[in-house]
């Protein structure tokens, strides 16, 4: 453009001028000079004339002056960077091939043959052009800008930009006199910026979309406070060369001298906010200076609009989040100013999608919580590329075992091959990674991760074992939808479970949530990443619990086992359905596994659904998953799934197909009546079954047995359970001769609880089970709710002659007369097979009477062999079972007794009395470990009598801290010192009263009032002051059973090491000693 024709446009003002701040050292000389390239006449404009040519101009010390040398050039070169060849051109930016006439690239250098007083030394121009800026809103002008290696300089024309650099004239004495007095032209250029203090250069339009209009965000010099300015270009391929041409001389700039340092009291006032957070640690802390960009391109006539929306901030990444805080560098000590801003969080694992684009410095991050629309964060920074990649690295450090990330990455192939910064170890961290990530989506959702309890089993088959415990508050009972959201995604793809329960644990608030904002966490792809292509699945909106129990089927590759107990309450009760179901409304569990172990995508072969009502849709699935090999089922637990004959026939119809894998069986509790030979044809399919439960089934009528001799000895059982179906005398006697044959051997529990056995049908199967006499059989007999009482010789004799299993169990037997149980209790005290017995909850017509009491000494004194005995109480609303005072005296002799490591002796009425027994006992044994005597009416002087007995005792590890106990005696007494006492009526003082006067009755009346109301108010405050140091005294004695408890404990445990380092195998065993020693979150 001519110079006059801005002649009357008006001038910048001198004090906009800023002078660089760059030194020479700091800046790269690309110069070439070759001295058999003919000189050229030089061109009208230095920055681009008609006559095609381009020059570099680079203005370097006056040492030996040198030719300017031009080359001519038909067309724009390769390189954009002109000379810039020692430097690898950004590979994202595009090749400009057309070149505006309003601009000029200068792609040779030469040596300027005069001193600069200006401009500093070896000041390389890479690019000019004229342009339309804009530094606020209706402030728009069009100036002549130049791009140099160190700085952004703008003129008011293109022959103001000739004479700042010695060009305006042909001359060159005119020249040099001209450039002698360069300080006249000082107010002819102003500085934009210089080139290491830019954050970001963008289009501030919508993404992808590459307008006229450049938008350029710096640092000033030197307040370092934000600014910005807006370059609208001619066409778009010309703002494309501006954009790469000022990207590619910042990053040069930036690795040339670093960026400037972050201010102290801005980094401490970032730490705060994140401490603040609970999200700062010193190893995950990274800070970026960034542009939040308008979400929307509003009016594009109108860039200055644009860039009012944009907001320089900081953006900080903490251990779980990322924060966006407003930029307001203090320019003194105080951080007055950056406490009032407002800081933005999103948790990193909420992220969902990734965008950067290659043509600018634009970003975005897109954040969703479940069920909720997404948050889109447009951003533009220079450090875009490093601030995904730390993004992404702190997305793998949360979960650490994903293979497929739940958000979508859209950034140029070249970074999806680079190399994430190292995560840094995490001392102390097992099951893969599994409390970190928990952490990390607690802190996403927003929850309280104190309220989850978890434990860890590994002493358990198919283990180790993961399960869910109810919540740690006590006021709730059951988790929400984020809170169970957050511990199935911290499952997901982690492979150090085996077995997953959700015991009793409610999932019914995923049940009833869909999602219909995203479907990112939604398993479409395989372990190796193909997809699963469920054609069979049906189709329609899931609920949520549907989509993360088949990603924990998908993608936890060890796991073997789950476990459903009563998660689900019945369909049907309880919320109203859903808006949008399914159309099939089958149960979530089984339409999220049964088609992937149709398809062999899971390892998941064992299922406990019992409680969980499943009707004719679920029963497609399942047969349709059982009827392919693929699925290897081990197990299945359906017990009280509301299974008819029908059903459960089609169902074990279809698992024949796996009769050589089928280990377990349950479909005990369903309402069908099975008809006994169909059931023996059904079972005889599957000779590997090793736990077999058939309880409460209801049967046909017929003298069959329910399992027949020749089915039984099919199998090599573990477990068997027919409790609550009648057995007549043909099933009674096949057991027998299952249990008297060699592939009974491996049975460990026989249950056959309220079965309808006569005392001779069990002493018949004692009998059987007996290998060498005088040794007991290690199996667990279960014959409680039974006739015991009626025609017990044979029974007692076994029990006496020691033709009994290890383990006995025979709760709630009724003994009408008290002569059977004392026979009982004398077979007992000479046995020496039994280590366990669970006799509790017996009934006597009456309390024990004195020889029962006498047997019951003998019993708790002599017996050799006992180690773990139950002989609790019941107390119901309408029945009750107690021994009673009878008890009180054999409590005693539990001292002189070598064998007895646990005593349950709950629900017995011992009272202070019991508890003052015990306390005389538990000084004197040294063999028992745990004391099991809550809710018997103990109260505070019975407590502190058993706390002095356990000071004394070195042994005993577990005794209960008596809180119902603590709970009645409190309620009892605040409910007798606040209850009212009336006065006696006296007929005579009630006369007397009636003939005094009115008004001194009155006055009377009114005083006895006022004394009786503060009466009451002294009684309530010295009833309050009782109970508070009642509940402090308890406290007290609370705390010394503690300190007992525990001593003893460490003494176990160094009993234990010692005997272990000496390889001494301890003959003694505690059967509940696995809850102090397993792992247990609770």
């Amino acid at each position: 453009m001519p110079p006059s024709a801005n002649a009357g446009r008006r001038k910048s003002f001198a004090f906009f001028s800023r002078p660089t701040l760059l030194t020479e050292s700091e800046t790269t000389s690309w110069t070439t000079s070759d001295d058999s390239i003919p000189i050229k006449p030089r061109p009208k404009s230095l920055f681009g004339g008609g006559n095609g040519f381009t020059e570099v101009l680079t203005i370097a010390p006056s040492t030996p002056p040198a030719r300017k040398v031009l080359t001519k050039s038909s067309q724009r070169p390769k390189s954009m960077f002109g000379s810039l060849k020692g430097r690898e051109p950004e590979p994202t930016s595009p090749t400009v091939t057309n070149v505006s006439s309003a601009s000029s690239s200068l792609e040779d250098s030469s040596v300027s043959d005069v001193q600069w007083s200006v401009l500093p030394l070896n000041t390389v121009v890479i690019h000019a052009g004229e342009v339309v800026t804009g530094g606020g809103l209706l402030r728009k002008k069009r100036e002549y800008m130049v791009l140099t290696n160190r700085e952004l300089l703008k003129y008011k024309t293109e022959a103001k930009a000739n004479e700042a650099f010695g060009l305006g004239s042909k001359n060159p004495q005119a020249r040099a006199s001209s450039i002698i007095s360069a300080g006249d032209h000082a107010s002819e250029h102003t500085l934009v910026t210089a080139m290491d203090r830019i954050v970001a250069v963008y289009y501030p339009g919508p993404e992808n979309e590459r307008g006229t209009v450049v938008q350029v965000d710096y640092l000033e010099i030197p307040s370092g406070s934000p600014s910005s300015t807006t370059l609208t270009a001619s066409s778009r391929t010309e703002a494309q060369v501006w954009v790469d041409r000022l990207r590619s001389v910042a990053t040069q700039a930036h690795l040339s001298s670093p960026p400037p340092a972050y201010p102290d009291s801005v980094v401490e006032h970032i730490a705060r906010r994140l401490e603040a957070e609970k999200d700062y640690s010193p190893m995950h802390f990274q800070i970026f200076r960034v542009v939040q960009r308008s979400g929307r391109s509003g009016n594009k006539s109108t860039e200055d609009l644009q860039k009012m929306y944009s907001t320089m901030c900081y953006l900080a990444i903490g251990i779980h989040k990322v924060h966006l805080v407003p930029f307001r560098p203090a320019t003194n000590k105080s951080t007055a100013s950056l406490t009032a801003a407002t800081t933005s969080s999103f948790g990193i694992l909420n992220l969902t999608a990734v965008w950067l684009a290659s043509s600018d410095d634009c970003f975005s991050l897109t954040f969703r919580l479940p069920c909720r629309y997404p948050q889109k964060l447009n951003l533009a920074s220079a450090d875009a590329r490093d601030i995904i990649q730390s993004i992404r690295q702190a997305s793998e450090y949360l979960r650490p075992m994903w293979q497929i990330c739940p958000f979508s990455i859209d950034i140029p192939e070249n970074m999806k091959d680079e190399p994430l910064p190292d995560i840094p170890p995490t001392p102390g961290d097992d099951l893969n990674g599994f409390d970190r990530t928990l952490a990390a989506y607690c802190t996403a959702y927003d929850l309280d991760a104190s309220n989850i309890v978890y434990g860890v089993h590994t002493n358990v088959e198919d283990g180790p074992m993961f399960q869910l415990y109810p919540p740690a508050h006590s006021r709730r009972r059951q988790y929400t939808d984020l809170e169970l959201l957050a511990v199935m995604r911290t499952l997901r793809w982690n492979d150090a479970f085996c077995s997953i329960s959700f015991r009793t644990i409610s999932l019914d608030p995923l049940m009833i949530i869909y999602d219909t904002n995203g479907s990112e966490y939604e398993p479409r792809l395989e372990r190796s990443g193909r997809p699963i292509n469920l054609k069979n699945a049906s189709q329609g909106i899931k609920p949520l619990l549907t989509h993360e129990l088949r990603a924990l089927a998908l993608y936890c590759g060890k796991l073997r086992r789950m476990d459903f107990f009563e998660s689900l309450k019945k369909r049907g009760s309880g919320a109203n359905p859903p808006a949008e179901p399914s159309g099939d409304n089958a149960c979530p569990i089984v339409e999220a596994i049964m088609p992937l172990c149709r398809r062999g995508l899971t390892n998941v072969d064992w299922f406990n659904l019992t409680g969980i009502e499943l009707r004719e849709a679920d029963l497609d699935w399942l047969v349709d998953a059982a009827a392919s090999r693929l699925a290897h089922f081990r197990g299945f637990e359906l017990q009280r799934c509301g299974l008819t004959e029908r059903m459960l026939t089609l169902f074990l119809n279809a698992l024949v197909t796996h009769e050589n894998t089928l280990e377990a069986l349950d479909i005990s509790g369903n309402p069908c009546r099975m008809h006994a030979p169909t059931l023996n044809n059904s079972m005889a399919y599957f000779p590997f079954l090793r736990k077999l439960n058939l309880s409460r089934l209801l049967r046909t009528s017929g003298e069959d047995p329910v399992l027949t001799a020749e089915t039984l000895h099919r199998w090599r059982l573990e477990d068997l359970d027919l409790s609550e179906t009648k057995l007549n005398r043909e099933t009674v006697q096949a057991i027998a001769a299952y249990l008297k044959s060699p592939q009974s051997d491996a049975m460990h529990h026989l249950t056959l609880t309220r079965c309808g056995l006569t005392a001779k049908d069990v002493a018949l199967l004692m009998c059987s089970m007996e290998r060498t006499p005088g040794n007991a059989r290690d199996l667990h007999l279960y014959v409680g709710q039974n006739a015991l009482a009626h025609d017990a010789g044979d029974f007692i004799d076994c029990i006496a002659n020691d033709r009994t299993p290890s383990h006995l169990t025979m709760r709630m037997v009724d003994y009408p007369r008290e002569e059977p149980f004392q026979e009982l209790v004398r077979a007992l005290t000479v046995n020496k097979t039994i280590v366990y017995l669970d006799m509790a909850k017996i009934s006597l017509p009456y309390e024990a009477g004195e020889k029962t009491s006498l047997l019951l000494e003998d019993l708790f004194a002599k017996n050799t062999t006992l180690r773990e005995l139950d002989i609790s109480g019941e107390q119901a609303v309408l029945e009750s079972a107690s021994l009673g005072a009878g008890l009180l005296k054999p409590l005693g002799r539990i001292a002189e007794n070598k064998s007895l490591e646990v005593l349950r002796i709950e629900l017995q009425s011992l009272g202070t009395p019991g508890a003052m027994e015990l306390a005389s006992m538990i000084p004197k044994n040294t063999t028992l470990r745990e004391i099991h005597c809550e809710m018997n009416d103990i109260h505070l002087q019975g407590f502190t009598a058993l706390v002095n007995a356990v000071e004394q005792n070195h042994t005993l590890i577990y005794l209960p801290r008596m809180d119902r106990d603590r709970i009645d005696q409190m309620r009892a007494l605040k409910e007798k010192l606040c209850q009212p006492t009336l006065p006696e009526w006296d007929p005579q003082h009630q006369h007397h009263i009636e003939k005094t006067e009115k008004k001194s009755s009155f006055r009377k009346t009114s005083k006895s009032k006022k004394v009786a109301f503060s009466e009451e108010d002294a009684l309530m405050v010295g009833v309050e002051q009782n109970l508070s140091l009642l509940e402090e005294k308890w406290d007290s004695e609370a705390t010394r059973l503690q300190k007992a408890l525990s001593r003893n404990i460490s003494l176990r445990v160094h009993e234990r090491n010692k005997s272990k380092r000496a390889g001494v195998n301890s003959s003694s065993s505690i059967s509940s000693m696995g809850l102090l020693w397993d792992v247990d979150a609770r």
